[in-house]
């Protein structure tokens, strides 16, 4: 069965020169949309301010209290559950820990890395989802 989802990033130079997109399938294209959402600040999109997660807002926040994690933790189960249709019964789960980076030779330095578990079932076939991803923060990055 072919893959019925357009895999990101969009490629719109090809779509308009009638090139095949790449295409994924539906547990690929909700990872995707969930990184989407992960690291997308509130009003970012033009479209609809309201799209993202709070985690860009408190990321220079202190990160030390299991009060912030449990305010990330809720955002971005909202998020999900108002923006990803295609999963239900959705747990999220979150992490923060320090990681030691070497920037050269010998320069180090602590970073706090946040670790995102998201759980629940696809919709459609009632099958298990699993998501997970770790975000580097202040300033907020990927590894």
């Amino acid at each position: 069965m072919p893959h019925p989802y357009y895999a990101l990033p969009l490629r719109f130079d090809d779509v308009l020169q009638q090139k095949p997109h790449p295409t994924c399938s539906l547990p690929q294209s909700i990872a995707q949309h969930l990184y989407l959402m992960l690291t997308t600040h509130f009003a970012e999109s033009r479209y609809d301010e309201t799209f993202g997660c709070s985690l860009w807002e408190d990321d220079f926040a202190n990160q030390s209290t299991s009060r912030w994690k449990e305010d990330i933790r809720q955002s971005i189960e909202t998020t999900i559950l108002e923006r990803e249709k295609r999963l239900t019964q959705v747990r999220v789960r979150v992490d923060l820990t320090d990681e030691e980076m070497q920037l050269g030779r010998v320069s180090h330095r602590v970073k706090r890395r946040l670790t995102i578990w998201i759980d629940g079932l696809l919709t459609r076939t009632n099958e298990r989802f699993s998501f997970q991803r770790s975000l580097f923060l202040a300033p907020l990055s990927t590894e």
